[in-house]
């Protein structure tokens, strides 16, 4: 069953690291639900990027797709986390707003 999960990928600051994992997410016909990418420009001497990828796969296909990606010359890091479901069992109760009855 397809689960969703989110990848942080720290690498170097090089131009063409985002379209080499994006084909290696392409080969394996993986959904990317969200894409975000950002450096950090307050230090000139750290030159790094952070993307951060939210896909829809298998959790086997996630563990081979992250040693791929880290196989990558400039990739630093990868971390993964699953992503939770808004109805998941962790929170049943649900949020209302109940309006104050005045007299």
């Amino acid at each position: 069953m397809k689960q969703q999960f989110r990848i942080i990928i720290l690498g170097e600051k090089e131009t063409r690291l985002l379209s080499r994992i994006l084909i290696i997410l392409n080969r394996r016909n993986i959904k990317t639900n969200h894409i975000n990418v950002s450096s950090n420009n307050d230090n000139e001497a750290i030159n790094n990027v952070q993307y951060v990828l939210d896909l829809e796969c298998k959790e086997d296909e996630l563990f081979k797709i992250k040693k791929l990606i880290e196989k990558l010359v400039g990739i630093i890091h990868v971390y993964y986390s699953k992503l939770e479901e808004e109805n998941s069992i962790k929170n049943p109760w649900k949020k209302m707003d109940l309006p104050l009855a005045t007299y």
